[in-house]
């Protein structure tokens, strides 16, 4: 693999003299015409062409880069941070904030006037061209983006709201928008559309910026025809002789400031598990920034549901009776979970335009019944059926959220597991971390919640459900047996079947009536179920993990589980392979070894440092810590596992899942250590290897400035591949490296609202007294006038903040004595203690007048 070409260039003749080289420049592309290719050809090979594209790419490079420009007394790592970031964007877009057409919206974020929108560009399927699997769609227009995976799109713009403070709450209501009725999402994310209803508006636009009457004409007919995007204007522009009076960011501003817009999505196939898991993380973030902003988010928007065109079967038609891989016997598997659901179709159909041929919009909303509009719920109950659904969902045994969509989480390689009536705890600790979030929002802001009432039935069935089990008087033994209590097993029985009865009830519409629940009485539920959620975190560690060299004690909390079904009866019905489907009566848990997954969702769980510090070491001590590399590997040895898992057995070991270093999920790993406060632990392993830039490039085999996919482990059979990354260099590696950015250079809740309530600021940050001068590694310092060693960050991507470290010592958790703001207009405001107080702290978030911080220490 590392021997063979990837490609050719086609050169006539050349010939070199010794010590001669020579730059072969190739362009490849498309055109939507063959007659144009000889112009294109002309063009590209034009005198200093290339030279001048690829300066004007570097220049491109250097200012988005520019954004998280740091200056430490490390080279390597000041440009790896600028490579994560421009990566990261590839992969998840780059916020452009459009519709600044006065000098209210330029003052304003998204949240505060409609008038502004969100677009992202960039964005493209895994972002990276190199991954040859990928069907790229690159609009070649202005602002082109692509379409993109759900969970990469989710992850990579994590961070979004803090480099870009004014595009608010925008991520968390576009991707909660898409939760669907039955909990589940699509799984491509497409770019947003816009459209200018009233003909009277989009005259009113045409009028601003069209330069003649005809232009104007033609202008108001395409926005007003149908969604559009901001690249497809400029290129109608262009093929429709549409004049401009005004420059092209003008022309675009007027336009946006005037539409509404609409998030758009397809479903693709199947319903990956883990979809909803990255909600909270965009919370959090925007939180971090917007702490007065939680209470008009949560309660004063209205989102829509996805509508998908695929349907979650019961039990009754997926658990299916099939021989064993040796033909010997007979078990129960879990097949096509999901149907293509052509009534489904036949509802969208009703929005399809007559002159386009082009389904509308409308067509992707869940409607009320008998031609209703689209059924809408605050974002705090949108999360409230998320959590209620994923918590419906659990396993017999009451631990993991069972993979009952026909997708495992985001190891695609498990793609076996929902077969084996499988299970994941990763699913289980976001959905109790969800679970404790929409408590902590309720019981805050003591509101009401208003639900659907089929999700209101749903919810009395659980509580009954849960009075029935708990009236029983079940407790775990001490040594908890393989085979599923009967006490725990009716109570998923019956509880699975409530689900399956909710999801036919809003299969395609919802009823349209609603029921108001108290604040009180959700806060008691939700605590209630908790408790459940904590019982099964508990019995998790103790069914535990097996594998090699691994008898459950590690300590270290288990990934996976499957369920046996042991005692089965048909229920008269076979499946489109003429096989007979069973109703499940028992089951029996079964194991696998460590997924490093396990303990890195579980530590986002724990809020005792000690607790945290000790769990690093069981996992350091662990089959998941890879000595010879000093990395961690994605899971422990998988010999003599079944191939019933998925294809990652197929793979060598220390190949692409099965045990390699799968970087993404290290750096997660990471994360939640430095996260944790667990400064030196974070520290070692960053310089000890296992992060970029610090690893050994003659071993990593490419620039230190690019993530990889996965690294061949020393698992692998060939040494000379050991600790080589493969599969550069998009990957969602970025986005944790960038909240490890955050955390380092600024601390996890820069905004914070004071006991009146005021927001106020307050920088903590955790870097190393290496990053300021490293005498060991030759790497000199730089100090201010007065001798202090000093580092420097864009905050905001603007403001350049200084930290003055008088005793050149660790920074790790700590906020400076004091702060010099330095504003645009040259008025300089000294603050004494640690808190800038709330006047700056709103002029700094609003990226407004505000050109430097010093912070001292």
């Amino acid at each position: 693999v590392q021997s063979s070409s990837s490609a050719f260039a086609a050169v006539d003749s050349y010939e070199l003299a010794p010590g001669e080289s020579v730059t072969i420049a190739s362009f490849y592309g498309k055109t939507d015409h063959i007659k144009k290719v000889l112009s294109i050809a002309t063009t590209v090979t034009a005198k200093n062409y290339v030279q001048s594209k690829y300066a004007r790419a570097r220049s491109l490079m250097d200012q988005i880069t520019s954004s998280v420009e740091t200056n430490t007394a490390n080279h390597l790592f000041n440009g790896a941070i600028k490579q994560m970031y421009m990566d990261n964007g590839l992969r998840g877009g780059l916020p452009n904030i459009l519709g600044d057409v006065d000098e209210e919206t330029k003052m304003s974020n998204a949240d505060e006037d409609p008038r502004l929108k969100v677009y992202h560009t960039y964005s493209r399927i895994h972002g990276d061209l190199e991954r040859d699997y990928n069907a790229f769609m690159i609009d070649p227009t202005y602002y082109s983006q692509g379409p993109g995976n759900y969970r990469d799109v989710a992850q990579n713009r994590r961070n979004d709201v803090i480099f870009f403070p004014r595009m608010g709450a925008f991520d968390i209501k576009m991707f909660l928008s898409y939760i669907q009725a039955d909990a589940y999402e699509p799984l491509t994310v497409e770019a947003m559309a816009y459209l200018i209803e009233d003909p009277a508006v989009a005259q009113e636009v045409a009028d601003k910026v069209c330069a003649d009457e005809q232009s104007g004409k033609v202008l108001t007919a395409i926005l007003t025809g149908g969604t559009f995007r901001p690249g497809q204007l400029f290129a109608l522009n262009a093929q429709l002789n549409i004049t401009l009076k005004v420059d092209d960011d003008a022309f675009i501003n007027e336009v946006m400031a005037a539409a509404s817009s609409t998030a758009m999505a397809v479903y693709g196939s199947g319903y990956w598990a883990d979809h909803w898991e990255y909600y909270l993380d965009l919370i959090e973030s925007y939180l971090s920034i917007y702490p007065d902003g939680e209470e008009e988010l949560m309660y004063e928007n209205e989102l829509r549901y996805f509508f998908s065109t695929a349907t979650v079967r019961p039990r009754s038609e997926k658990y299916v009776l099939d021989f064993s891989f040796d033909g010997k016997s007979k078990h129960v598997l879990q097949l096509d979970a999901t149907f293509f659901d052509d009534e489904k179709v036949s509802e969208q159909e009703a929005f399809r335009n007559a002159n386009t041929g082009l389904l509308g919009n409308d067509a992707y909303w869940q409607r009320i019944a008998d031609g209703g509009q689209a059924f809408k719920s605050t974002p705090i109950a949108k999360l409230f059926l998320l959590g209620t659904i994923k918590f419906a969902t659990r396993d017999a045994y009451g631990m993991g959220v069972e993979y009952e969509g026909g997708r495992p989480g985001w190891n695609d390689a498990m793609n076996g597991l929902p077969g084996m009536v499988g299970s994941g705890m990763p699913e289980t600790y976001e959905m109790y971390l969800t679970l404790k979030y929409v408590k902590k929002v309720v019981d805050t802001y003591q509101r009401s919640l208003v639900i659907p009432i089929e999700l209101s039935n749903l919810v009395g069935r659980i509580e009954d459900a849960l009075s029935e089990l708990l009236e029983t008087g079940y407790t775990d033994p001490e040594e908890l047996p393989a085979d599923v209590p009967e006490e725990l097993f009716n109570y998923w029985d019956v509880v699975a079947a409530a689900r399956e009865d909710y999801r036919n009830d809003v299969q395609y519409y919802f009823n349209g009536t609603t029921v108001e629940l108290e604040a009180e009485d959700v806060s008691t539920m939700l605590a209630g179920w908790i408790d459940q959620v904590e019982l099964g975190m508990a019995r998790a560690r103790v069914i535990a993990s097996r594998g090699v060299d691994d008898d459950g004690t590690s300590g270290v909390p288990p990934s996976y589980f499957s369920y046996n079904v042991t005692k089965w009866v048909k229920n008269g019905g076979k499946n489109e392979k003429g096989l007979p489907l069973v109703n499940a009566k028992a089951m029996r848990v079964g194991t696998f070894p460590l997924f490093l997954e396990g303990p890195v969702r579980y530590l986002k769980t724990v809020e005792d440092k000690e607790v945290k510090a000790d769990m690093y070491d069981k996992v350091m001590a662990s089959g998941l810590r890879d000595t010879k590399l000093n990395m961690y590997f994605l899971s422990a040895n998988l010999e003599g596992q079944s191939y019933d898992m998925g294809r990652m057995m197929a793979f060598a070991p220390g190949w692409l899942e099965n045990q390699s270093i799968w970087m993404h999920m290290s750096y997660k790993y990471y994360l939640e250590l430095i996260r944790g406060k667990l400064y030196d632990q974070f520290f070692s392993e960053m310089r000890g290897g296992g992060m970029l830039p610090f690893m050994d490039p003659d071993v990593y085999g490419r620039s230190l400035m690019e993530c990889s996919s996965f690294l061949a482990s020393s698992a692998f059979p060939d040494p000379a591949t050991q600790g080589r990354g493969f599969s550069a260099r998009l990957s969602g590696t970025t986005a944790e490296f960038l909240s490890i950015w955050t955390l380092m250079f600024v601390g996890p809740k820069p905004f914070f609202l004071d006991d009146d309530g005021s927001l106020k600021m307050q920088l903590v940050p955790a870097v190393p007294s290496w990053l300021f001068e490293d005498e060991e590694d030759d790497a000199p310092g730089t100090y201010d006038d007065d001798g202090n060693l000093v580092i420097s960050f864009k905050l905001f991507r603007s403001i350049t903040v200084t930290y003055h470290n008088s005793e050149g010592k660790n920074l790790y958790g700590i906020s400076p004595n004091g702060y010099k703001i330095t504003k645009e207009d040259g008025e300089i405001v000294h603050v004494e203690g640690p808190v800038i107080p709330t006047e700056e702290a709103v002029a700094i978030r609003k990226v407004f007048g505000i050109a430097s911080i010093d912070a001292y220490f």
